[in-house]
């Protein structure tokens, strides 16, 4: 790996998401503390490469954490250099002008299917390119040349586009032209006894029960490997690694053999990335996993740049499946799915109800069956009384402190707060990192972190903190400290 060039260093850190802002639109999008939002007029990107920390914070000697990418770095350094690069949020109709710099050693593009392709741009050339935000939607910028191998080494990222307006009459749904089961979903979220509590569009400025409106998050998934990517790298144009077939071939059947460090093994993937981040990273980042309450919906925009096909389940709650890239688009009718195929290069996108997870007893049984009966005084779903309350909000469990009064007094207490919930891809082999680290790989999930349908209002968790017991701060999330500065070096 010595032959390789190292134009940037990129820092694994657990901080925002860095997106550029065409135009003037979006005003929610700073209410979004997601998203490290900066408005441009015009994106000035370089197609250059670098090393990147990939495992922890603090892997900069240990060359085994570390993968050389090739990237689409702002050239202006107003947001931290990354794979993905910068998303791109964008209103239907505007102009976006998009400045590209190849500072790599052969020809390089920027494409998204349907909507603009740059044409190649020679080593050291800079090409302008110009073009119409596309329909409200979902979309993968990448280097479609020389498929898969330049999108795969890291040339791509997110292009988010969002509708001028709704449709007359109706709520706001993520698309410019939605079907009407779509549209008639995002109408019922905050207006049916269904799904009570916020619509999408809808945010809470109040400080103590805040949320920001439109709530979304992108989770690009991408499989880095070490040794390939190096490979590539070294290799001259068109020949070695950086030949198609070739480099299928190796990610994909490279025979297993003893890791040690960067000498020797396979050359298989060894890093799964959500948004470029993994295991803690990626499952502990607010950033990256939606802290909500019960009745504020949201929308989870995945898309898979890699070569390998994934499987994301979440706990807590099916997701609807409103957009599928490889099915025409904006689907006709949601479907509520436990589990869903993304191959490569497929765009879907979840909505995350956010509603009561179905799984807890209530007086109708189990699962959400919001139905007044009057002979039990209430509705099918109101949950069922326990020794300490209620089963909902299950303050058994949130007010629990660990260890017990013992440790009081040593301050090693620890309350199981909020309620956490895990996201894994049923493609097992993605839940590692280097090759043996389970739960270090694609790794994310949701967190409720209250209920806007509470019979008092809007209710944080725990309601009632156990006497010593620390209150939950709405800063702090499985202990990682959402950062208000500079992210950590």
């Amino acid at each position: 790996m010595e032959d390789i060039k190292r134009r940037d260093f990129l820092k694994y850190a657990g901080g925002t998401i860095g997106a550029l802002v065409v135009g003037n639109g979006m005003p929610w999008i700073s209410q979004n503390e997601v998203y490290a939002a900066v408005r441009v007029q015009s994106i000035d990107l370089e197609m250059t490469d670098a090393m990147k920390n990939m495992a922890t914070w603090t892997s900069v000697s240990n060359p085994t954490a570390q993968c050389y990418h090739w990237i689409y770095k702002d050239a202006t350094n107003t947001v931290r250099p990354d794979c993905p690069g910068p998303v791109i949020f964008c209103t239907e109709g505007d102009l976006i002008t998009v400045k590209l710099a190849n500072k790599l050693d052969e020809d390089h593009n920027f494409f998204i299917q349907g909507v603009v392709n740059s044409g190649p741009i020679a080593p050291g050339a800079v090409r302008t390119i110009r073009f119409k935000a596309p329909r409200g939607g979902s979309y993968l910028y990448h280097d479609n040349l020389n498929a898969p191998v330049n999108r795969v080494m890291g040339l791509h990222g997110a292009l988010i586009s969002m509708p001028r307006a709704p449709r007359p009459g109706h709520k706001f749904t993520p698309y410019s032209r939605p079907s009407l089961g779509v549209q008639k979903l995002f109408d019922d979220f905050g207006s049916s006894t269904h799904f009570p509590g916020l619509a999408w569009e809808q945010g809470d400025p109040n400080p103590a029960t805040f949320t920001p409106a439109f709530r979304q998050y992108i989770w690009l998934l991408h499989q880095p490997s070490s040794r390939l990517f190096a490979e590539a790298g070294n290799a001259a144009p068109g020949t070695g690694a950086r030949v198609p077939a070739t480099f299928i071939e190796a990610f994909t059947n490279d025979p297993f053999q003893p890791d040690s460090a960067l000498a020797g093994g396979n050359r298989k993937p060894d890093y799964f990335t959500i948004s470029g981040q993994s295991g803690h990273f990626s499952h502990n980042n607010p950033f990256l996993c939606p802290n909500l309450r019960v009745g504020e919906p949201c929308i989870l925009r995945l898309m898979n740049a890699g070569l390998q096909t994934h499987s994301m389940h979440i706990h807590a709650n099916h997701q609807f499946i409103t957009y599928d890239s490889f099915k025409g688009g904006v689907q006709e009718n949601p479907v509520w799915v436990d589990v869903y195929t993304l191959s490569p290069l497929r765009v879907v996108d979840y909505v995350n109800p956010y509603m009561r997870p179905p799984d807890i007893p209530n007086r109708g049984g189990i699962g959400p069956m919001h139905v007044n009966i009057p002979a039990i005084g209430g509705f099918a779903d109101d949950p069922r009384p326990t020794a300490a309350g209620a089963t909902w909000p299950p303050t058994e469990e949130l007010n629990l402190i660990l260890p017990a009064t013992a440790g009081l007094a040593a301050g090693l207490t620890v309350q199981l707060s909020p309620m956490c919930y895990p996201m894994h891809d049923h493609t097992e082999n993605s839940q590692v990192a280097q090759g043996g680290n389970y739960n270090m790989g694609m790794i994310s999930g949701m967190n409720i972190t209250g209920d806007r349908n509470a019979p008092g209002g809007v209710s944080n968790f725990p309601n009632l903190p156990a006497e010593g017991g620390p209150e939950f701060s709405p800063n702090t999330v499985s202990g990682l400290v959402r950062p208000d500065g500079p992210e950590p070096a």
